[in-house]
């Protein structure tokens, strides 16, 4: 006994000494030959690998650190059998076997939603718009316009029947009757779905103008104007003024308009003084062809930052003008889609107060069925209009589906409905194969009991003077 002491004792001291005396690197590993002098008491031979393999050197097993699984564990001693429970769920644990989606840098998001698309774009001077909306329609719908500029529409102030006529439907328009006289104003129509901000401008009175941006990362701005044919000297200056004004607001500006200048004719000083204005302002212009029926280009499309394509002008015989169409890409924000809805706030009605009001309801005693049903159809109908009013509210929603339309929107409904007379159909189909199932079922399980009865006859023999009766 005093041996078996004395040996631990000395290996105790062994194993101190060498601690002191070894460097640092022993403390955090053992090798074989350590392992197996720790092992001289024991009575069990070492393993063979530590035989074969004395280079093996094992690492320390690594500090247990507790961490609490935040699980909220209830205990119950009040039965023979302890109940031990928690009250959420187990965290998931990640083996690493999958990816780790959290480990991935996430996209940056802008605040905007950029879309590059080729905008059709339409003018004309219309000269009265007045019993020209169904042929306006017609054009926009034909040419698949997205903006159309109208000049000289002589609408008068606080008049949009002409302009709710030219209208198709999903567009919008933005009006400028000239305030006094006769002749005159200017129109943008537009798709609803673009954001159109009408911009402020000085009045001129040498011509019309209006001036509308589409704002983006790169906002465009669009100038419509409409200079009348009679002459007047503040026109070039007006016309300075209006285009400086246009170059601080964006670098990208479209300007359409009837100048009524003879642009095909660079021998008339106007003309010159007028290519020279807009050359000065790095303004192209791309109508070079007749606008006229005349033959001579009094129709304007300039662009400044923008390179318009497929120009052209066709005579639609709604004026003396040429309707001119161009297209253009352009990298704009759009209107995120805004739906009108309708709810009654039904959680807030208490039970107590509609049972009272339920009990009060008057019941003609002589009154037909469908009196009565009619009688207490609107009279709930007032209860909850008196409990809960309808309510409307315009949202937006943030991820939009495009191809959720308007159609299909009201499609929807007779599609449920389709869906659920289809649904039950199906259910009577299965109600009739079911009873049919448990029908043969229940015959074949009774058929002995049918066959039963037989079995009371007593037993005869067949002989043959029987059977011969």
């Amino acid at each position: 006994m005093w041996a078996c002491k004395l040996f631990i004792w000395l290996t105790l001291l062994w194993s101190a000494l060498s601690l002191l005396l070894q460097p640092g690197a022993a403390l955090f590993q053992y090798t074989a030959a350590d392992l197996l002098l720790l092992r001289g008491h024991l009575s069990v031979p070492p393993p063979v690998a530590l035989q074969l393999h004395p280079e093996i050197v094992l690492p320390p097993r690594r500090r247990y650190i507790h961490r609490g699984s935040r699980r909220n564990f209830q205990l119950d001693n009040s039965h023979s059998i302890t109940s031990y429970w928690s009250t959420t769920r187990r965290p998931r644990l990640n083996t690493g076997r999958t990816a780790d989606l959290r480990s991935l840098a996430s996209l940056a998001k802008t605040a905007t939603s950029n879309h590059n698309n080729t905008v059709n774009f339409g003018l004309l001077n219309v000269r009265s718009l007045t019993n020209k909306g169904q042929l306006i329609q017609d054009l926009i719908t034909d040419h698949k316009l997205d903006f159309i500029g109208l000049t000289e529409t002589w609408q008068q102030l606080n008049d949009f029947s002409q302009l709710n006529a030219s209208a198709p439907p999903g567009f919008v328009y933005l009006s400028y009757p000239r305030g006094s006289g006769r002749g005159g104003g200017l129109a943008l129509l537009y798709r609803e779905k673009w954001k159109v901000l009408p911009v402020s401008t000085p009045a001129f009175s040498s011509m019309e103008s209006s001036v509308f941006q589409i704002p983006g990362p790169t906002p465009t701005v669009i100038a419509l104007i409409y200079r009348p044919p009679k002459p007047n000297s503040d026109f070039l200056n007006d016309f300075s003024s209006l285009l400086t004004q246009l170059t601080t607001l964006s670098p990208n500006v479209i300007l359409l308009g009837d100048i009524n200048i003879h642009m095909d004719n660079l021998n008339l000083p106007l003309t010159r003084d007028f290519s020279s204005c807009l050359n000065s302002f790095d303004f192209q212009t791309y109508s070079n062809f007749p606008t006229h029926i005349k033959g001579h280009s009094l129709d304007l499309i300039c662009c400044s930052g923008l390179t318009p394509s497929n120009c052209s002008a066709n005579d639609v015989n709604i004026s003396d003008h040429f309707f001119l169409s161009f297209n253009i890409p352009l990298c704009s924000l759009r209107t995120k889609p805004i739906r009108h809805i309708s709810f009654r706030n039904i959680k807030n009605i208490n039970p107590d107060t509609l049972s009272s009001i339920i009990n009060t309801i008057y019941i003609p005693s002589s009154a037909s069925p469908d009196h009565l049903v009619s009688h207490y159809n609107s009279t709930l109908h007032n209860i909850l209009d008196s409990l809960a009013l309808v309510k409307t509210l315009s949202v937006s929603f943030t991820n939009s589906a495009p191809w959720f339309t308007p159609e299909l929107r009201q499609r929807k409904p007779k599609d449920v409905n389709s869906n659920a007379s289809i649904n039950e159909l199906v259910l009577q189909y299965t109600k009739k194969c079911t009873k049919l199932i448990c029908f043969n079922t229940w015959t074949l399980l009774n058929i002995q009991n049918l066959l039963s009865t037989l079995d009371w006859f007593p037993p005869m023999k067949a002989t043959p003077g029987l059977c011969s009766q």
